[in-house]
Protein backbone atom coordinates (compact mmCIF):
# COMPACT_ATOMS: atom_id res chain seq x y z
CA UNK A 1 0.00 0.00 0.00
CA UNK A 2 2.82 2.63 0.74
CA UNK A 3 4.44 1.50 -2.30
CA UNK A 4 1.25 2.24 -4.19
CA UNK A 5 0.86 5.50 -2.51
CA UNK A 6 4.49 6.79 -3.38
CA UNK A 7 4.03 5.90 -6.96
CA UNK A 8 1.14 8.42 -7.70
CA UNK A 9 2.27 10.83 -5.77
CA UNK A 10 5.00 10.66 -7.99
CA UNK A 11 2.47 11.26 -10.97
CA UNK A 12 2.37 14.68 -9.57
CA UNK A 13 5.93 15.58 -9.63
CA UNK A 14 7.93 17.67 -12.40
CA UNK A 15 7.92 16.75 -15.64
CA UNK A 16 9.66 13.43 -16.23
CA UNK A 17 12.74 13.34 -18.95
CA UNK A 18 10.44 11.90 -21.65
CA UNK A 19 7.63 14.72 -20.50
CA UNK A 20 10.56 17.51 -20.84
CA UNK A 21 11.28 15.78 -24.29
CA UNK A 22 8.10 15.85 -25.58
CA UNK A 23 7.56 19.80 -24.70
CA UNK A 24 10.55 20.43 -26.65
CA UNK A 25 9.04 18.94 -29.46
CA UNK A 26 6.08 20.96 -28.99
CA UNK A 27 8.00 24.48 -29.14
CA UNK A 28 10.09 23.45 -31.87
CA UNK A 29 6.92 22.27 -34.03
CA UNK A 30 5.51 25.55 -33.02
CA UNK A 31 8.66 27.66 -34.14
CA UNK A 32 8.51 25.52 -37.27
CA UNK A 33 4.79 26.83 -38.11
CA UNK A 34 5.54 30.89 -36.99
CA UNK A 35 8.82 30.96 -39.17
CA UNK A 36 6.53 29.09 -42.27
CA UNK A 37 3.68 31.83 -41.69
CA UNK A 38 6.39 34.30 -41.24
CA UNK A 39 7.75 33.46 -45.27
CA UNK A 40 3.82 33.34 -46.02
CA UNK A 41 3.75 36.57 -44.97
CA UNK A 42 6.28 38.23 -46.07
CA UNK A 43 5.55 36.68 -49.66
CA UNK A 44 1.26 37.97 -48.88
CA UNK A 45 2.47 42.01 -47.80
CA UNK A 46 4.15 41.86 -51.52
CA UNK A 47 1.36 40.47 -53.37
CA UNK A 48 -1.62 41.71 -54.37
CA UNK A 49 -3.91 39.12 -52.29
CA UNK A 50 -7.03 41.06 -51.49
CA UNK A 51 -10.43 40.26 -50.00
CA UNK A 52 -12.44 38.45 -52.23
CA UNK A 53 -9.57 36.10 -53.01
CA UNK A 54 -9.64 32.57 -51.31
CA UNK A 55 -8.03 29.81 -51.99
CA UNK A 56 -7.22 28.55 -55.57
CA UNK A 57 -10.01 30.11 -57.05
CA UNK A 58 -7.69 33.19 -56.71
CA UNK A 59 -5.86 31.66 -60.19
CA UNK A 60 -3.43 35.11 -59.83
CA UNK A 61 -2.24 33.90 -56.51
CA UNK A 62 -2.07 29.95 -56.84
CA UNK A 63 1.42 29.84 -55.73
CA UNK A 64 0.70 31.94 -52.21
CA UNK A 65 -2.80 29.57 -51.59
CA UNK A 66 -0.49 26.00 -52.49
CA UNK A 67 2.03 27.30 -49.58
CA UNK A 68 -0.17 28.35 -47.61
CA UNK A 69 -1.97 24.80 -48.04
CA UNK A 70 1.07 22.87 -47.84
CA UNK A 71 2.03 24.73 -44.61
CA UNK A 72 -1.15 23.69 -42.93
CA UNK A 73 -0.68 20.55 -44.14
CA UNK A 74 2.92 20.01 -42.84
CA UNK A 75 2.00 21.09 -39.57
CA UNK A 76 -1.10 18.28 -39.50
CA UNK A 77 1.82 16.03 -40.56
CA UNK A 78 4.69 16.85 -38.06
CA UNK A 79 2.13 17.26 -35.10
CA UNK A 80 1.16 13.54 -36.04
CA UNK A 81 4.50 12.40 -36.01
CA UNK A 82 6.40 14.04 -33.21
CA UNK A 83 3.56 15.18 -30.85
CA UNK A 84 2.67 12.54 -28.28
CA UNK A 85 0.10 12.31 -25.34
CA UNK A 86 1.36 12.44 -21.76
CA UNK A 87 3.73 9.78 -20.48
CA UNK A 88 2.83 6.96 -17.95
CA UNK A 89 5.22 6.95 -15.39
CA UNK A 90 3.75 3.40 -14.07
CA UNK A 91 1.03 0.80 -14.77
CA UNK A 92 -1.08 2.05 -11.67
CA UNK A 93 -3.72 4.07 -13.39
CA UNK A 94 -5.39 2.88 -16.00
CA UNK A 95 -5.14 4.94 -19.51
CA UNK A 96 -8.24 6.68 -20.49
CA UNK A 97 -8.10 6.52 -24.21
CA UNK A 98 -10.75 6.67 -26.95
CA UNK A 99 -11.01 3.24 -29.32
CA UNK A 100 -11.10 6.29 -32.65
CA UNK A 101 -8.51 7.25 -35.45
CA UNK A 102 -6.16 9.43 -34.62
CA UNK A 103 -7.24 13.13 -34.81
CA UNK A 104 -4.91 15.51 -33.71
CA UNK A 105 -3.12 16.62 -36.01
CA UNK A 106 -6.66 18.37 -37.26
CA UNK A 107 -6.76 21.68 -34.64
CA UNK A 108 -2.97 22.28 -35.17
CA UNK A 109 -3.90 22.31 -39.66
CA UNK A 110 -6.49 23.97 -39.10
CA UNK A 111 -5.43 26.62 -36.69
CA UNK A 112 -2.44 26.97 -39.47
CA UNK A 113 -5.12 27.59 -41.78
CA UNK A 114 -6.44 30.43 -39.99
CA UNK A 115 -3.25 32.15 -40.18
CA UNK A 116 -2.92 31.65 -43.64
CA UNK A 117 -6.58 33.12 -44.07
CA UNK A 118 -5.33 35.99 -42.00
CA UNK A 119 -2.15 37.23 -43.67
CA UNK A 120 -4.44 37.08 -46.94
CA UNK A 121 -6.18 39.44 -45.59
CA UNK A 122 -4.63 41.63 -43.70
CA UNK A 123 -1.31 41.60 -45.46
CA UNK A 124 0.84 44.19 -44.07
CA UNK A 125 4.14 44.37 -42.97
CA UNK A 126 3.53 44.34 -39.65
CA UNK A 127 1.47 41.04 -39.90
CA UNK A 128 4.83 39.35 -40.37
CA UNK A 129 5.34 39.71 -36.79
CA UNK A 130 1.86 39.49 -35.35
CA UNK A 131 0.56 36.60 -37.01
CA UNK A 132 3.16 34.02 -36.41
CA UNK A 133 4.14 35.04 -33.04
CA UNK A 134 0.31 34.39 -32.41
CA UNK A 135 0.45 31.34 -34.47
CA UNK A 136 2.87 30.00 -32.30
CA UNK A 137 1.68 30.64 -28.96
CA UNK A 138 -1.46 29.35 -30.25
CA UNK A 139 -0.12 25.61 -31.39
CA UNK A 140 1.96 25.69 -28.08
CA UNK A 141 -1.38 25.73 -25.84
CA UNK A 142 -3.21 23.43 -28.19
CA UNK A 143 -0.54 20.90 -28.24
CA UNK A 144 0.02 20.87 -24.54
CA UNK A 145 -3.75 20.62 -23.63
CA UNK A 146 -3.96 17.72 -26.31
CA UNK A 147 -0.87 16.15 -24.71
CA UNK A 148 -2.73 16.16 -21.19
CA UNK A 149 -6.33 15.10 -22.64
CA UNK A 150 -4.97 11.24 -21.49
CA UNK A 151 -2.72 12.45 -18.71
CA UNK A 152 -2.83 9.81 -15.82
CA UNK A 153 -3.87 12.54 -13.39
CA UNK A 154 -7.94 13.46 -13.59
CA UNK A 155 -7.12 16.93 -12.62
CA UNK A 156 -4.99 17.55 -15.54
CA UNK A 157 -6.94 15.62 -17.78
CA UNK A 158 -10.14 17.86 -16.49
CA UNK A 159 -8.01 21.23 -17.14
CA UNK A 160 -6.46 19.73 -20.48
CA UNK A 161 -10.09 19.16 -21.83
CA UNK A 162 -11.05 22.55 -20.38
CA UNK A 163 -8.33 24.21 -22.70
CA UNK A 164 -9.03 22.33 -25.70
CA UNK A 165 -12.53 23.59 -25.79
CA UNK A 166 -11.60 26.72 -25.77
CA UNK A 167 -9.22 26.34 -28.15
CA UNK A 168 -11.03 25.38 -30.61
CA UNK A 169 -13.71 27.67 -30.21
CA UNK A 170 -10.83 30.29 -30.62
CA UNK A 171 -9.93 28.60 -34.06
CA UNK A 172 -13.31 27.90 -35.06
CA UNK A 173 -14.04 31.73 -34.69
CA UNK A 174 -10.89 33.07 -36.43
CA UNK A 175 -11.00 30.91 -39.65
CA UNK A 176 -15.23 30.91 -39.83
CA UNK A 177 -14.59 34.97 -39.85
CA UNK A 178 -11.83 35.03 -42.43
CA UNK A 179 -13.77 33.07 -44.84
CA UNK A 180 -16.52 35.32 -44.07
CA UNK A 181 -14.83 38.31 -43.98
CA UNK A 182 -13.74 37.68 -47.74
CA UNK A 183 -17.66 37.63 -49.29
CA UNK A 184 -17.25 35.02 -51.81
CA UNK A 185 -20.34 33.48 -53.23
CA UNK A 186 -22.27 30.88 -51.72
CA UNK A 187 -20.79 27.90 -53.30
CA UNK A 188 -17.44 28.13 -51.94
CA UNK A 189 -17.60 30.01 -48.50
CA UNK A 190 -20.76 27.89 -47.23
CA UNK A 191 -18.42 24.55 -48.56
CA UNK A 192 -15.45 25.77 -47.04
CA UNK A 193 -17.13 26.58 -43.70
CA UNK A 194 -18.94 22.80 -43.85
CA UNK A 195 -15.38 21.95 -44.11
CA UNK A 196 -14.03 23.57 -41.44
CA UNK A 197 -16.35 22.83 -39.38
CA UNK A 198 -16.70 18.84 -39.70
CA UNK A 199 -12.64 18.95 -39.08
CA UNK A 200 -13.66 20.80 -35.58
CA UNK A 201 -16.37 18.22 -34.44
CA UNK A 202 -14.50 15.13 -35.77
CA UNK A 203 -12.00 16.08 -32.87
CA UNK A 204 -13.56 18.35 -30.41
CA UNK A 205 -14.39 15.09 -28.25
CA UNK A 206 -10.91 14.00 -28.08
CA UNK A 207 -9.98 12.39 -24.75
CA UNK A 208 -14.12 10.90 -24.51
CA UNK A 209 -14.73 7.38 -25.60
CA UNK A 210 -16.84 8.56 -28.53
CA UNK A 211 -16.68 5.81 -31.67
CA UNK A 212 -14.34 7.11 -35.23
CA UNK A 213 -18.46 6.43 -37.11
CA UNK A 214 -20.46 8.75 -34.67
CA UNK A 215 -17.70 11.72 -34.69
CA UNK A 216 -17.88 11.25 -38.72
CA UNK A 217 -21.62 11.51 -38.93
CA UNK A 218 -21.94 14.32 -35.99
CA UNK A 219 -19.11 16.28 -37.78
CA UNK A 220 -20.52 16.18 -41.23
CA UNK A 221 -24.22 17.52 -39.44
CA UNK A 222 -22.53 20.02 -37.78
CA UNK A 223 -20.76 21.02 -40.92
CA UNK A 224 -23.50 21.11 -43.03
CA UNK A 225 -25.39 23.05 -40.27
CA UNK A 226 -22.86 25.78 -40.39
CA UNK A 227 -22.69 25.78 -44.09
CA UNK A 228 -26.46 26.39 -44.64
CA UNK A 229 -26.24 28.94 -42.05
CA UNK A 230 -22.64 30.66 -43.23
CA UNK A 231 -25.13 30.62 -46.80
CA UNK A 232 -28.16 32.72 -45.08
CA UNK A 233 -25.46 35.17 -43.67
CA UNK A 234 -24.43 35.99 -46.93
CA UNK A 235 -27.36 38.00 -47.51
CA UNK A 236 -27.01 39.62 -44.35
CA UNK A 237 -25.21 43.21 -44.63
CA UNK A 238 -22.81 42.08 -41.85
CA UNK A 239 -19.35 42.83 -41.21
CA UNK A 240 -16.65 39.87 -41.39
CA UNK A 241 -16.00 39.97 -37.66
CA UNK A 242 -19.49 40.25 -36.83
CA UNK A 243 -20.68 37.13 -39.16
CA UNK A 244 -17.81 35.22 -37.90
CA UNK A 245 -19.34 35.94 -34.09
CA UNK A 246 -22.74 34.71 -35.40
CA UNK A 247 -20.93 31.78 -36.82
CA UNK A 248 -19.20 31.25 -33.70
CA UNK A 249 -22.55 30.92 -31.64
CA UNK A 250 -23.93 28.24 -33.98
CA UNK A 251 -20.76 26.51 -33.66
CA UNK A 252 -21.20 26.62 -29.99
CA UNK A 253 -24.64 25.70 -29.56
CA UNK A 254 -23.55 22.54 -32.09
CA UNK A 255 -20.65 21.49 -30.36
CA UNK A 256 -21.97 21.47 -26.97
CA UNK A 257 -24.72 19.46 -27.99
CA UNK A 258 -22.49 17.15 -29.22
CA UNK A 259 -20.43 16.88 -26.40
CA UNK A 260 -23.61 16.63 -24.30
CA UNK A 261 -24.56 13.75 -26.67
CA UNK A 262 -21.14 12.31 -26.44
CA UNK A 263 -21.03 12.31 -22.41
CA UNK A 264 -24.67 11.23 -20.84
CA UNK A 265 -26.88 11.60 -23.94
CA UNK A 266 -28.57 15.29 -24.92
CA UNK A 267 -31.39 15.76 -21.97
CA UNK A 268 -33.10 19.38 -21.74
CA UNK A 269 -30.76 21.07 -19.48
CA UNK A 270 -28.40 20.73 -22.13
CA UNK A 271 -30.84 22.15 -24.59
CA UNK A 272 -32.31 24.79 -22.41
CA UNK A 273 -28.12 25.91 -21.49
CA UNK A 274 -26.60 25.51 -25.09
CA UNK A 275 -30.12 26.83 -26.57
CA UNK A 276 -30.13 29.93 -23.86
CA UNK A 277 -26.67 30.52 -23.77
CA UNK A 278 -26.44 31.20 -28.08
CA UNK A 279 -29.91 33.02 -27.50
CA UNK A 280 -28.06 35.35 -25.07
CA UNK A 281 -25.10 35.69 -27.30
CA UNK A 282 -27.32 36.49 -30.42
CA UNK A 283 -29.20 39.00 -28.84
CA UNK A 284 -25.90 41.00 -27.77
CA UNK A 285 -24.67 40.74 -31.07
CA UNK A 286 -27.64 41.86 -33.06
CA UNK A 287 -28.38 44.56 -29.92
CA UNK A 288 -24.90 45.74 -30.77
CA UNK A 289 -25.25 46.18 -34.52
CA UNK A 290 -28.79 47.60 -34.60
CA UNK A 291 -27.43 50.51 -31.71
Amino acid sequence: MAVETTNVRRLGRLPSAARARDYGRVVLLSLIAAGGLAGLATLASRLTVTTGTILLFGLGEWHFWVAGMALACLVGALTARFAAVAPRDDALLPRVGSPVAPAMPILPAVATFGGVLLISIYHTTAMITIAPTFLALTLLAILIARYHLDDDLGRLRRAAGTAHLLLTHGVAFLALAAIYINKVRSLLSASLVAMIVFLLLVQIADGERFPTERRLIYGLVGGVILGEITWALNYWPLTGWTGGAVLLIAFYLVAGLLLAQVREGVRRRDLLEYGLGAAVMFAIVAGALWR
